[in-house]
C-alpha cells in the first residue's frame, strides 16, 4: 500500500527548525512520508503542476502545511495557489491565507459582520495629502500599516499632520496605497486567542515595552500572565468563521475610550510555537519560564491529527 504524503514548508529561524523535526517525526510514526527538505521560493509551475528545485513533483503529494511568513513573498504565494489548483489539500487554504494576509480586506469583512475594528481607509498617494486634514479631524491619532506584513514591521504611529504629509511625500514613489486605521488607545497588553479548527486551543497576552502601542515580542514586547476572557474568546471564533480559516491566531485589545474590544488582525497562519521560540530565538532579551502558558506539544498533536485526518 502507497504511503501517504505530506509536505511541510515552515519557517526554521527561532526554534522552527526544531519544531518542524518534531512534527516530521510524528507524521513518520504514523506511517507518513513527509517532504520538507526545498525551498517554496525557489519551486516553479509547469502544465498545471507544481515542482521543486530538484524537479520533485509537489503535487503528488496529498496535503501540504506551510507557516513561514518571515520567507513570504508574492511568487512563493502564487506557487502556493498554484499548488492548490493542482488538487493538493493546503492548510490554511489560500484564500483564508490571503484574506487574512490581507489587513484592509479582513476589516472590510469584520466590519460588514458586525466585529469592532479600528475606523480604517485605503488611500493612494495622490489623494492622502488631501484627504490627511479630515483624516486628522477625526480621529486626531493614525496608524499606517503595510497590508502584508507581520509582527509589527513598518507599523508607524502618527499624531502630527505635517509629519503625515511628509512621511507621504517621502514614499508616495515606493507605495502604491496607504492603508490607515485610528490610533485606538490600550492599556498594558493585548489579548490573543488562538483558534484551531473552530475551537480555542490556547489564550495569553502579550505586554508593552519598548513600544507605546506594539506588543509583537519580536518588536520589543513581552509574554504576561493574564488570560483571554470568554467575551475575547467569542469574538475571536466568530472572526475566525467570517474569515473560514482553519488556524489563526487573533489579536485584540480593549479600547481605554470606550471599554469595548477591537480586533487588530486575524493571523494568516498559526501563531508560532512560543515555547521554542522563547528558548531559541536571540530576538528574547530574558528567557523567563512562563509555564502552563505555553502550548507546544498541545499544538504540535492537533496539528498532527489534523493532518493525518487529511490524508486518511
Amino acid at each position: 500500500m502507497k504511503h501517504k504524503t505530506i509536505a511541510l514548508w515552515m519557517y526554521r529561524n527561532d526554534g522552527g527548525d526544531i519544531i518542524q523535526e518534531k512534527l516530521k517525526t510524528l507524521l513518520e510514526n504514523e506511517n507518513i512520508k513527509v517532504i520538507n527538505n526545498f525551498d517554496m521560493r525557489e519551486c516553479y509551475s509547469l502544465n498545471g503542476r507544481v515542482y521543486t528545485q530538484d524537479g520533485f513533483d509537489l503535487s503528488s503529494v496529498d496535503a501540504f502545511y506551510h507557516m513561514n511568513m518571515d520567507e513570504f513573498s508574492e511568487y512563493q504565494n502564487e506557487i502556493l495557489q498554484a499548488l492548490e489548483l493542482s488538487g493538493v489539500k493546503t492548510i490554511n487554504t489560500s484564500r483564508a491565507f490571503n484574506t487574512a494576509k490581507d489587513k484592509f480586506i479582513t476589516n472590510l469583512l469584520l466590519t460588514k459582520n458586525g466585529i469592532n475594528v479600528p475606523p480604517a481607509m485605503l488611500v493612494n498617494p495622490k489623494n492622502a495629502p488631501i484627504l490627511a486634514k479630515d483624516i486628522f479631524d477625526k480621529w486626531k491619532i493614525i496608524i499606517i500599516k503595510p497590508t502584508g506584513n507581520h509582527g509589527g514591521k513598518g507599523i508607524i504611529k502618527f499624531d502630527d499632520l505635517e509629519q503625515f504629509k511628509d512621511f507621504v511625500e517621502a514614499t508616495k514613489d515606493s507605495y502604491k496605497s496607504y492603508y490607515i486605521e485610528k490610533f485606538i488607545d490600550f492599556d498594558e497588553h493585548d489579548y490573543r486567542v488562538e483558534i484551531f479548527k473552530n475551537k480555542v486551543i490556547w489564550c495569553y497576552c502579550r505586554g508593552k515595552n519598548i513600544h507605546s502601542f506594539k506588543t509583537n515580542i519580536s518588536s520589543g514586547g513581552h509574554l504576561i500572565s493574564d488570560i483571554p476572557s470568554k467575551e475575547f474568546e467569542e469574538i475571536a471564533l466568530k472572526a475566525t468563521k467570517i474569515i473560514d480559516i482553519d488556524t489563526t491566531i487573533v489579536d485584540m485589545i480593549r479600547s481605554k475610550e470606550d471599554g469595548k474590544i477591537y480586533i487588530l488582525e486575524v493571523n494568516p497562519i498559526m501563531g508560532i510555537f512560543l515555547e521554542s521560540f522563547l528558548k531559541y530565538s536571540n530576538k528574547v532579551k530574558e528567557r523567563t519560564s512562563y509555564g502552563s502558558l505555553l502550548q507546544d506539544e498541545k499544538k504540535l498533536a492537533l496539528l498532527t491529527k489534523h493532518l493525518i485526518s487529511l490524508v486518511k
